[in-house]
């Protein structure tokens, strides 16, 4: 049996990283597993938005029930034998249960005003002061991964960053 490829991303809100996760999971044929779905479904249904100040209210009080539990919740479907990419990562014990499962680790960075204004697209208000300040948003930003990638806004050098990343397995 063949080790399944695993990616998992990391980044701030609005870097890319679910558009990036889109991409490489076509490249790869494998499913893109989106982990903020659930929160951002949770959020609409009780706060009838997707605001970060939203989300992080629930990733504050659900992760103290267990500390992955969208992660856990995303992975649910999966099978040991398939490959996958993970849209986003946001805490130490996502980073663990993502190496757990074989992930590689990829980060996206993008500026802070770009992040903002693609936010803001989205219909989801950021203050990057208080939202930013977020542990959701910063907890992850001393770990180590296995490729960078600079999402400044030139799509076609982030999707050829993501092919070459590919190609390599």
């Amino acid at each position: 049996m063949t080790t399944p490829v695993r990616f998992a991303l990391i980044g701030k809100s609005g870097s890319g990283k679910s558009r990036a996760a889109a991409i490489l999971s076509d490249i790869l044929g494998v499913r893109h597993i989106k982990t903020g779905a659930i929160c951002r479904q949770i959020a609409r249904l009780l706060f009838d938005n997707e605001n970060k100040q939203s989300t992080q209210r629930l990733d504050d009080a659900l992760t103290g029930i267990d500390p992955s539990i969208f992660l856990r919740a995303a992975l649910r479907s999966t099978s040991p034998e398939e490959g996958f990419v993970l849209d986003a990562l946001r805490f130490r014990s996502d980073l663990q249960l993502a190496r757990d499962c074989g992930c590689l680790l990829i980060r996206l960075v993008a500026p802070e005003a770009m992040r903002v204004a693609r936010l803001q697209a989205r219909g989801q208000a950021f203050d990057p002061i208080v939202d930013g300040a977020h542990r959701s948003e910063v907890e992850l930003d001393d770990v180590k991964v296995d490729f960078a990638i600079v999402n400044d806004g030139e799509f076609d050098l982030v999707q050829r960053e993501l092919s070459e990343i590919a190609s390599r397995f």
